[in-house]
């Protein structure tokens, strides 16, 4: 019997996945699915949906398994199914009516005014052209950290880096974006 630390090695499940082999889904699942839940609990806020998600992703990775490249590690091509399943539970739950409150107070509270929402309109227009300033590279480490709640691990893995890279990287974006953001204090789009 192999020792259990090369059951989990993530380059002999990567190969049995090129593979074809279903056990590596088995093998993927002993080692890392308390990831998998973990992130799925992250995109799905739900203990159930987290545990569906997970289910919904290794029965997806498993009919698919022709599918996986090796580009990334297969622990992430797993995890970006967590993902999406949540997603879609999310649109599915946005489109279902009985989910809705009926009675819906229509005002807007206060905070909420068009000064508020001009104020929000500044501020977006303002990290916009920031994450504009920011290198390619850059842009996409942030975005995926901090919009999609991607990990170091998982970022490395998709864009080709190591995770110090990764770290570099979201450090020098946010800095720049908060840099920009702080030196354009209540400065809207029409002023200049």
């Amino acid at each position: 019997m192999p020792a259990p630390s090369l059951q989990c090695d993530p380059d002999e499940i990567a190969a049995l996945m090129r593979a074809g082999d279903l056990a590596a889904l088995d093998r993927l699942t002993r080692c890392q699915g308390e990831r998998l839940l973990a992130v799925g609990r992250r995109y799905c806020r739900d203990e159930q949906d987290a545990q569906d998600a997970v289910q919904d992703a290794l029965l997806t990775a498993g009919t698919h398994l022709g599918d996986y490249r090796g580009d990334g590690s297969a622990e992430g091509w797993v995890v970006r199914m967590v993902a999406r399943a949540c997603g879609r539970m999310r649109r599915g739950r946005r489109n279902d009516p009985s989910l809705h409150e009926r009675d819906l107070d229509i005002a807007a509270p206060p905070e909420d005014g068009p000064e508020s929402l001009a104020g929000r309109a500044r501020i977006a227009e303002a990290l916009g052209a920031a994450l504009l300033e920011l290198a390619p590279k850059d842009r996409a480490v942030l975005l995926l950290a901090e919009a999609e709640g991607w990990t170091g691990p998982e970022i490395a893995a998709e864009l080709g880096v190591t995770a110090n890279a990764v770290r570099t990287r979201l450090s020098r974006a946010r800095r720049a974006v908060r840099e920009r953001l702080e030196g354009r204090p209540g400065e809207g789009p029409s002023a200049g």
